[in-house]
């Protein structure tokens, strides 16, 4: 017992503190009485789980291939589990939205309960990691959207591929696979798994089975059109408000107003885009980055693919890859959305269970910025976003300025993922050469 209190104790008990806090801002069915009315509950961030409810109502009239077809099939699936739970007890109502908030927390829990058993033989002086206590603030950082969004799954699945990317490459493929199966942005993560030589055919066949029993699956429950629809939902999409390259017409629109010519309207794709003269111009160049950006990543991913052969420098390749990957994918998008920051979090704080020393420490500082990013998202949406929305003489100027700020710091948190990333590459062995081990680790030492 006093092994536990000193090793898990402070762990468990910060968990619970900041996720029953999460509880109080998601707007339990308790907070109705009021008493939380002080502390301000963001009920509001529910708007979604409403959403799947309704969707799941009419699935049967609608079929599979009609529901929810900005998400793919498993994901679909993973969203029934609860509403089928419910009406087994026959609830309805409210009784949806708990249950999400009940699985949420579980995963939420099961990663936080992974990240602790792959110490690797630590025993952090205050009874917490930094690996541990970057999870523990990553949450409530974002608040109730944190566990009122799809998006905490995936997210969760792509930090356990990052964790046991090379002591299990198998698992850490099916995570990532499966990720991939929920929402297709993980693709991303798994030319980075397959990277090491050693693993590569191990990866690539788990892949490759776990996708075709996916794909399986979603063409017997929707047909073959329903496999592509979450893609054609997001190509059609316009220029959403938080993007980066929304940034300027939004600082614009929220200094002047109407006075702009810039409209904020909510669109066909639930979600609030801008529009207006220099709208074509900044989704233009948002597509010319994706390509540049997409550019980027193949060269990195054929540099790993020839140099990277296990060895020290391996996890740390790997999770910088993974994180420059994924924010550079962000930063590139003419869409980002609040609950976007739990593409990052989990694999940041996978990757500080993984790595040691300087390499920890810079990882560490990063992640430190990172949780700051998510505090500035989390006082965008829904603290403030009504100023986003319609013009307020002092409230759009500051929270445009807010929304800059933190674009801004996303940007450059995806600056010094490439650099790193291209760092590690550039210093690994092409194939076919020895690696000069000790050149290399005096090489990198020096790297700020």
């Amino acid at each position: 017992m006093v092994t536990f209190s000193r090793r898990y104790l402070l762990v468990t008990l910060a968990w619970l503190v900041t996720r029953g806090w999460v509880v109080v801002l998601y707007g339990f069915p308790a907070a109705a009485e009021g008493w939380v009315d002080w502390w301000g509950a963001e009920w509001g961030v529910v708007g979604d789980v409403n959403y799947y409810r309704d969707s799941l109502d009419a699935l049967a009239t609608d079929g599979v291939a009609g529901t929810l077809i900005e998400y793919p099939v498993p994901a679909l699936l993973l969203l029934w589990i609860p509403y089928a739970a419910m009406g087994l007890l026959h609830l309805g109502g409210e009784a949806y939205i708990v249950a999400v908030l009940v699985m949420a927390a579980l995963t939420d829990l099961l990663f936080m309960v992974l990240i602790v058993r792959n110490r690797r033989g630590e025993h952090p002086r205050f009874g917490v990691s930094g690996a541990e206590a970057l999870w523990i603030a990553a949450v409530p950082a974002l608040g109730a959207t944190a566990y009122a969004r799809f998006d905490l799954f995936p997210g969760i699945m792509v930090g356990l591929a990052v964790l046991y990317a090379v002591r299990r490459p198998r698992v850490a493929a099916a995570f990532a696979a499966f990720a991939t199966g929920a929402k297709y942005w993980p693709i991303l993560v798994i030319p980075a798994l397959a990277a090491v030589r050693s693993t590569r055919r191990q990866v690539i066949l788990t892949v490759a089975a776990t996708g075709v029993a996916l794909a399986g699956l979603s063409l017997v429950l929707g047909g073959w059109d329903r496999l592509w629809t979450p893609l054609g939902y997001q190509g059609d999409r316009g220029l959403q408000i938080e993007s980066v390259f929304a940034t300027p017409a939004m600082v614009e629109w929220g200094h002047h107003g109407p006075a702009s010519g810039l409209t904020v309207d909510y669109t066909e794709w639930k979600a609030y885009d801008i529009s207006g003269p220099s709208v074509e111009g900044l989704l233009l160049a948002a597509t010319i980055a994706s390509v540049v950006a997409g550019t980027i990543f193949i060269v990195w991913w054929v540099l790993a693919w020839r140099r990277l052969r296990g060895g020290g420098r391996t996890e740390e390749t790997i999770v910088w890859l993974v994180l420059a990957t994924v924010s550079g994918f962000l930063v590139t998008n003419k869409v980002l959305s609040p609950q976007y920051m739990l593409w990052l979090l989990p694999a940041a704080s996978a990757g500080m269970v993984l790595l040691h020393g300087r390499a920890r420490t810079r990882l560490g500082v990063w992640s430190v910025v990172l949780v700051a990013v998510t505090l500035l998202t989390h006082e965008i949406f829904p603290r403030m976003y009504g100023y986003m929305l319609t013009f307020d003489d002092v409230g759009s100027p500051w929270i445009t300025e807010v929304l800059a700020w933190r674009n801004g710091l996303l940007v450059l948190l995806f600056l010094y993922a490439a650099w790193r990333t291209t760092r590690l590459l550039a210093a690994l062995p092409e194939r076919g050469r020895p690696a000069a081990e000790g050149q290399e680790r005096q090489t990198l030492a020096t790297s700020p």
